[in-house]
C-alpha cells in the first residue's frame, strides 16, 4: 500500500516533532516534510513531494493563510488541512472558502488527525463537527430562493448530479467511478465540470455550494 505523503508545518518544534512521532507511528504516511514557517514549506514543495500538508495558520516569515493561498496557485492538486489552535467560524470558513481542504483544531485527538489526513487524501475534504456547524452557521444566511436552487441544480446534467451527490457522500473517485460503472478519469472530468459550472476552487468548495444551493443537507 502506498503511504500518504505529509508535509507537518508549524512554528512550535515541540508540538511539530509530536504530530511526526504520531504520523510515523502509522504505515499509512510518510511524513517528507517540515518546517516551521510558510517560506520553509513553499521552499520544501519543490524539492520534496506531498499529498497532504498539515499547516498551521499562525507562523512567523509567511503566514499558514498566505502559504495556503500561494501553494494552491503552485500546486493545485496538493491538499491542504489547516491545524490551528482557532476556533473562530470566520477563520474556518475563510480558509475554506481560500482553497484549504480541511480545518482541524489542535486539541483534536490522533485518531481525527489520521481520520482527516485519510480524508483529505481520499475523497478532497473533510469537515470536522466544528467546521460543519461553522459552515451552516455561515451559508444558512445566504442562501438563495428556491427558485434560484432549482434553476442552479437544473444546469447540472443528470450525470453532473449523481456525481456530486456521491462527493458530497465522501467517496472516493475510484469508489464513485464504481458505483456509476464510469472510469476514474472519466468521473475527474465530471469534478472538473462542475467546479467551473459552480466557480468552486476544490472539491471542499463544491460540498460547500451543494449545502449553500439546498442541494444537499
Amino acid at each position: 500500500m502506498n503511504r500518504i505523503r505529509v508535509a507537518v508545518v508549524d512554528d512550535h518544534e515541540m508540538f511539530r516533532k509530536g504530530i511526526i512521532g504520531i504520523l510515523e507511528e502509522s504505515d499509512r504516511f510518510e511524513v517528507t516534510l517540515e518546517g516551521a514557517n510558510g517560506r520553509e514549506f513553499l521552499e520544501g514543495l519543490l524539492s520534496n513531494r506531498v499529498d497532504v500538508a498539515l499547516l498551521d495558520l499562525e507562523m512567523p516569515v509567511l503566514s499558514g493563510m498566505e502559504a495556503c493561498r500561494q501553494a494552491k496557485e503552485r500546486f493545485p492538486d496538493l491538499k491542504i488541512l489547516i491545524l490551528t489552535m482557532h476556533k473562530s467560524p470566520h477563520f474556518m470558513t475563510h480558509m475554506m472558502e481560500n482553497g484549504a481542504n480541511g480545518y482541524l483544531v489542535k486539541e483534536s485527538g490522533p485518531e481525527e488527525l489520521e481520520e482527516a489526513i485519510d480524508k483529505v487524501h481520499g475523497s478532497g475534504y473533510y469537515f470536522s463537527e466544528a467546521l460543519s456547524k461553522a459552515m451552516l452557521g455561515r451559508i444558512s444566511g445566504e442562501r438563495q430562493p428556491r427558485d434560484m436552487e432549482r434553476r442552479l441544480f437544473g444546469d447540472l446534467s443528470k450525470r453532473e448530479r449523481e456525481v456530486l451527490e456521491l462527493i458530497c457522500a465522501e467517496l472516493t473517485t475510484p469508489e464513485i467511478a464504481e458505483k456509476l460503472f464510469l472510469s476514474p478519469r472519466t468521473v475527474e472530468g465530471y469534478r472538473k465540470q462542475l467546479l467551473e459550472k459552480t466557480g468552486a476552487r476544490n472539491t471542499a468548495g463544491l460540498v460547500m455550494w451543494a449545502v449553500r444551493e439546498g442541494i444537499v443537507e
